[in-house]
């Protein structure tokens, strides 16, 4: 807990200081730089590409060359679009097709994988999944008779490949998608043209949580707990990188919700049934198309069996989180090690304990951010932080910049939250950007809580406090909500007013019992 002392020390200092943040470059000659490049709109979700390479015009041609070769692979395997290789292929039956070599490939994966999980990942699933986005407009779950007559279309042989000819026949009516693998698959490819890009040296390719690392890189990621929505909650541990893939699959962000129950939007193609006892499913690869099809298919299998499955493939480790809440992990998922490290959660150093003038409500905030216009845009720095009466900043709840020497020019934009951290460090020299910040984020509705903590992890007093939401974006807007409450054992709810990146804000106080 910061001193009255200090904190009147700080506050009687000046407010206008500002903390440059420029990376140096690297003192020998040759070194390879660090670029950072974002798109969204990309494969549906949004993309981020980090490169090691001699310079920004090796960079740049990396990330042309990946966003084209993505681009070339959407056109082959997208269920979305009827002009697609994919698409154009399923409208065919009983006839030997001359398919591309990466359709080919998937394909083959895809027997496999049905091969080695007796069923359970299966590109025919989709018929399943049409049944429950009915059930979800209906608000009836589908009845055992659709299911049925569903899993006898599902469970047919969908297509027959002849490698010496490179042909593949169509032989099903039911609806396909390569959703569950053809994106790991098209990160391997991407990452790979990048990487093999002249002045490139290591590649760090991410779209929609799915990730490659090759060459020269590393990279650590916090693993997300499934068993809470709210976007800054604690991690359930981290993974370091280094020449490998990482996917999670699970049903904790996407689902369906039909007769007052929501249900998963992973559907078991053995049964129908939507596979809800699993949580996250995260699954460590040499390959992302591997780690992507492992991820889905860990979803719907018994995790013994998956765990089974993960120790019987090279190069395969897994973290199951179920739906009890219990996480289990296949033997190969690293415990330490040069290559891949995990860090378990343990119990932290002793806290100050709470005294009876603590509260024990916590602030939940639901806010969205705008799109913009346009195909592909910067996303905006977010920051979400209370101050006490004395605008002093007790706690930054969530702070999402890009982390690089480029968009280190940027922080400054988010200038209140920048002024407010300013006046803290002067107490507190913990550097909040390189220790609490995440990645930026795409456009849509996101979850964080207060737990009516400090920075310190001390629990404050009750009294006034106001809740701040700040975003800016590289050369666009700039947004700023704020609202003041009153922390204690009253509950609350409030909706804040948006603007254009911050659409809108919606405030709960509650007691902490009401969520784990």
């Amino acid at each position: 807990m910061i001193s009255p002392l200090l904190r009147r020390f700080a506050l009687g200092c000046c407010l206008t200081a500002t903390v440059a943040a420029v990376a140096a470059r690297a003192a020998s000659v040759g070194e390879p730089e660090r670029f950072v490049f974002h798109h969204e709109n990309v494969l549906g979700t949004s993309m981020e590409l980090r490169l090691r390479a001699r310079d920004a015009n090796s960079a740049a041609r990396a990330e042309s060359i990946a966003l084209a070769e993505i681009d070339r692979l959407a056109r082959i395997f997208s269920s979305y679009s009827p002009d697609s290789e994919f698409s154009r292929w399923q409208r065919t039956r009983g006839e030997a097709v001359a398919i591309t070599p990466e359709l080919f490939e998937v394909l083959d994966q895809c027997d496999r994988w049905r091969t080695v999980s007796h069923g359970a990942f299966n590109p025919t699933a989709e018929v399943f999944s049409r049944l429950w986005k009915s059930a979800s407009a209906t608000q009836k779950e589908p009845s055992s008779e659709q299911l049925s007559a569903a899993a006898l279309q599902a469970n047919r042989p969908a297509w027959s490949l002849d490698r010496a000819h490179g042909t593949a026949t169509h032989l099903s009516d039911a609806p396909l998608t390569l959703n569950a693998i053809a994106k790991g698959f098209i990160i391997e490819r991407a990452s790979l043209r990048a990487q093999n890009t002249e002045g490139v040296e290591g590649v760090m390719l991410e779209i929609g949580g799915d990730l490659r690392v090759r060459g020269r890189f590393t990279e650590t990621i916090a693993l997300t707990d499934p068993r809470h929505d709210a976007e800054n909650v604690t991690p359930i541990g981290t993974v370091t990188l280094r020449d490998s893939a990482l996917t999670t699959s699970g049903n904790y962000r996407r689902g369906t919700d039909a007769a007052g129950r929501h249900r998963s939007h992973i559907i078991d193609p053995r049964s129908g049934e939507p596979a809800d006892h699993v949580l996250g499913a995260t699954v460590i690869a040499a390959d992302t198309t591997t780690a992507d099809a492992l991820s889905t298919t860990f979803s719907v299998m018994d995790p013994i069996e998956s765990l089974r499955v993960a120790d019987a493939t090279p190069g395969v480790a897994c973290l199951l989180t179920l739906a009890d809440g219990r996480t289990v992990r296949s033997t190969r998922w690293p415990e330490s090690g040069p290559t891949l490290v995990v860090d378990d959660l343990k119990p932290g150093s002793a806290k100050p304990s709470a005294s009876k003038a603590e509260t024990s409500m916590e602030l939940a905030v639901d806010f969205e951010l705008g799109r913009a216009e346009g195909e592909r845009y910067r996303r905006p720095y977010v920051a979400i932080w209370v101050e006490d009466t004395d605008g002093f900043p007790v706690r930054t709840v969530l702070l999402w910049v890009l982390q690089s020497p480029k968009g280190a020019r940027w922080i400054p934009d988010l200038r209140r939250w920048r002024r407010s951290d300013d006046t803290r460090r002067l107490a507190d020299d913990k550097d909040l950007v390189t220790t609490t910040s995440g990645a930026t984020r795409n456009p849509g509705k996101y979850s964080v809580v207060w737990d009516g903590k400090d920075d310190a992890g001390v629990a404050v007093k009750p009294g006034k406090y106001t809740l701040y939401v700040e975003a800016a974006r590289e050369h666009g807007p700039y947004s700023l909500v704020k609202h003041e409450f009153t922390l204690g054992e009253q509950p609350f709810n409030a909706t804040l007013k948006g603007n254009e990146d911050i659409q809108g804000a919606t405030l709960e106080l509650r007691r902490r019992s009401a969520r784990k």
